[in-house]
């Protein structure tokens, strides 16, 4: 009897081992301009329960952080897995195929691995000639321009006049305020679309090992969503950060190439208190809608049992600046800009929230190795495997971000330890700034020059140089 258990036994593992065990499924969202405004990540006036219940089942990385703070070169480095100084990219034209004409992009590994692959919205800021996919599905963006443009006319016949329309010799309208809530029903906006495309490639793939990365748009500029949204925010719960200041902040020991001109929300004049409140809900809102539209897409892949195979990731490609500094944009390197939420839910991996220092330059190599394909020798970003097994793992020591200044046009690097921030405009020579966030997580009180500090802005430049000098090189070393 037991000889027979035996052998019953290796004839089933037997069997079972026969059987070909299906790759996992990937499915990428990436949500343009979202910071971490989210209820997962502490926001309490967020309505974002969808993207809460995702990091509910996944690992929620709470110290994330954008290689570059404008999309083009953010995207341009997650989606090859180097650094921008590898890329060479630090605009919103140039395309990454300049610098890097054979580089594999994450969608093209999985494409090469025989995945069905696609991108849907916004995934490449700049179209890559080179990534052919099966589905490549760009995101209308008229759709919210349109809808933007009869919000502001509304606005003027009820009688506010803050925002000049002014259309005189453009074709489309500018505003000070870009922002503002409609009666268009959910089916007219960019997102809804976004939505239902990555609805039926799903539907289309469910049977095959896919690829599918899906774009979505708000919160970007204009902030608009239907009125519903804009509702659901409770205003009286919104705060602005303690030092804001109509008027602007004293920012004089700030260098100027750190303060970017306010040119995404508040163009004309500084924002008043009721002003910044209203562009902070405004905001809300948008990330709120994005959210319902993740959530469509989420709902699909529970309804198809796609969920227990696919590995989902979701990001903003950059930060915002929210009446932080006085500003209301991307494109700095404060904590506002660079910080991103990052949320991995996988097969077997545990729900957890990890504090330690991730990049997402580490997106490419972690997705890669969950998938069990090889990773490309040029990707710069460390897999995050270790760290989805065991979150309460350290991360990484230092993580690094840079930028071009928009008016000085001095190239800008940062680097951050678990503690501190510190930033340095052309190699030192247009500024330097380091910040303790223990003590100033508000990025107040410029450091670098207190004789205190010596001896850690050295360490910090010594570390910032290091990292250039290794991610610059011509053959980066395998990962």
């Amino acid at each position: 009897m037991r000889l027979a258990l035996v052998s019953l036994f290796f004839s089933l593992l037997s069997s079972s081992a026969a059987e070909p065990t299906r790759r996992p499924n990937v499915l990428f969202i990436i949500v343009d301009d979202l910071t971490t405004t989210l209820g997962c990540y502490g926001d309490k006036v967020a309505r974002t329960p969808n993207m809460d219940a995702l990091a509910a089942r996944g690992v929620r990385f709470e110290r994330a952080y954008t290689q570059f703070a404008l999309c083009n070169p953010s995207r341009c480095s997650f989606l090859t897995g180097c650094y921008p100084e590898r890329t060479q990219v630090y605009d919103l034209v140039t395309s990454l195929r300049a610098g890097l004409p054979e580089v594999i992009t994450l969608p093209q590994a999985f494409k090469n691995a025989g995945y069905m692959s696609g991108r849907i919205g916004k995934v490449f800021h700049v179209a890559d000639p080179k990534t052919k996919l099966d589905t490549e599905l760009a995101a209308p963006l008229n759709l919210d321009n349109v809808i933007l443009r009869e919000t502001k006319l509304a606005q003027e016949s009820e009688g506010d006049l803050s925002d000049p329309v002014r259309t005189k010799g453009r074709k489309d309208a500018t505003y000070n305020k870009p922002f503002g809530p409609s009666d268009h029903p959910d089916k007219d906006f960019t997102d809804y679309a976004i939505a239902n495309r990555a609805i039926n490639s799903l539907e289309a793939w469910k049977d095959k090992p896919f690829f599918l990365a899906v774009g979505f748009i708000r919160p970007h500029t204009p902030f608009v969503a239907p009125k519903a949204f804009f509702n659901a925010i409770d205003r009286s719960q919104i705060v602005l950060p303690p030092f804001f200041q109509e008027s602007g902040e004293d920012m004089k020991l700030t260098p100027a190439a750190a303060l970017r001109p306010n040119n995404n929300l508040f163009a004309l004049k500084q924002a008043d208190k009721k002003e910044a409140v209203d562009a902070r809900l405004a905001y809300e809102a948008s990330a709120s809608w994005a959210d319902s539209q993740v959530g469509r897409v989420l709902a699909k892949l529970k309804e198809l049992h796609l969920e227990e195979n696919t590995i989902v990731v979701l990001t903003g490609d950059h930060g915002y600046q929210l009446g932080e500094h006085g500003l209301w944009a991307k494109q700095t390197l404060f904590e506002g800009s660079c910080h991103v939420p990052l949320i991995v839910a996988a097969p077997g991996i545990k729900p957890a929230a990890c504090k330690g220092l991730v990049e997402q330059v580490d997106i490419y190599p972690t997705l890669t190795g969950l998938a069990g394909l090889a990773t490309p020798t040029s990707v710069q970003g460390s897999t995050l495997q270790p760290i989805l097994a065991d979150p309460t793992g350290k991360g990484k020591p230092v993580v690094f971000s840079t930028m071009m200044s928009t008016h000085t046009k001095f190239m800008g690097h940062s680097v951050s330890t678990d503690r501190f921030r510190y930033i340095e405009w052309d190699e030192g020579r247009g500024g330097h700034q380091l910040y303790d966030h223990e003590s100033d997580p508000d990025e107040i009180h410029n450091l670098a020059d207190k004789p205190n500090q010596a001896d850690r802005l050295k360490r910090m430049q010594t570390r910032l140089a290091a990292h250039l000098k290794s991610v610059t090189a011509d053959n980066p070393p395998a990962k």
